[in-house]
């Protein structure tokens, strides 16, 4: 289950890294808490039957593993809660607006990007997602800082299929870079640890509190914040 010695006295320096967008270097978690506290006001028939603690433990049953379809998501709350109105393309609508609306940077991260910038790190950025993921970038700032964001729809597939993770690397610009010689930092087991180590990659995993789970392959490295992956980079 990932290296659980100080990552400051690793051997290992990488010669780039890529990172996942949400919940790993901005905040996901606190907006989609945001996002559904306004869906919860707005929907009598919810918050009149429901308290808010409740709905937003069910909410959160639809975004495993950090990550949410909002087209598939309102379909479940309408069988949770008959008279929610509302149609795959408007939840779509009222959740990305809203996320881009709440969305902040994680703390630290950006003078994390700072840092990596001054360093000279080869790094980028690969999210799932579509053009929404660019317009939370530049919301939040980082995409200021990042050499490139690949949005995965954008490009044509989704974590965890190994082009958009080969992509990335393309992109990276790196004469000679091998798979191996490339962090990928990401919160999300199944897309970000999952697909990096697909390609060969080496893998940090955001813990955000939880625990990694038994179906999934283990990350080389656990970590709380990107910032305790400095020893590895310079």
């Amino acid at each position: 289950m990932g290296d659980n010695y100080d990552l400051l006295m690793t051997n290992q320096i990488f010669r780039a890294a890529l990172f996942d967008m949400d919940d790993t270097l901005i905040d996901r978690r606190s907006a989609y808490d945001e996002v559904y506290r306004v869906f919860y006001d707005n929907h009598e028939v919810i918050h009149s039957s429901t308290s808010w603690e409740d709905a937003l433990a069910y909410f959160w049953t639809l975004s495993a593993s950090n990550a949410t379809n909002a087209r598939t998501a309102i379909i479940e709350i309408q069988k949770k809660w008959l008279g929610v109105p509302g149609d795959p393309e408007s939840h779509y609508k009222f959740y990305f607006e809203n996320m881009v609306k709440f969305v902040q940077v994680l703390p630290g991260a950006m003078e994390f990007a700072d840092w990596m910038n001054e360093a000279g790190v080869n790094w980028g950025i690969v999210t799932n997602g579509d053009q929404v993921q660019h317009t939370k970038a530049e919301k939040t700032g980082i995409g200021k800082k990042t050499p490139f964001v690949l949005a995965s729809q954008l490009f044509g597939v989704d974590k965890p299929a190994p082009e958009v993770f080969m992509e990335a690397v393309r992109l990276l610009g790196v004469d000679g870079l091998d798979t191996e010689e490339v962090l990928f930092v990401g919160d999300n087991p199944y897309t970000d640890i999952l697909g990096a180590h697909g390609v060969g990659m080496k893998t940090a995993w955001v813990r955000m509190g939880r625990e990694y789970p038994n179906d999934a392959p283990a990350p080389d490295y656990e970590i709380d914040h990107v910032e305790e992956l400095k020893g590895m980079l310079a």
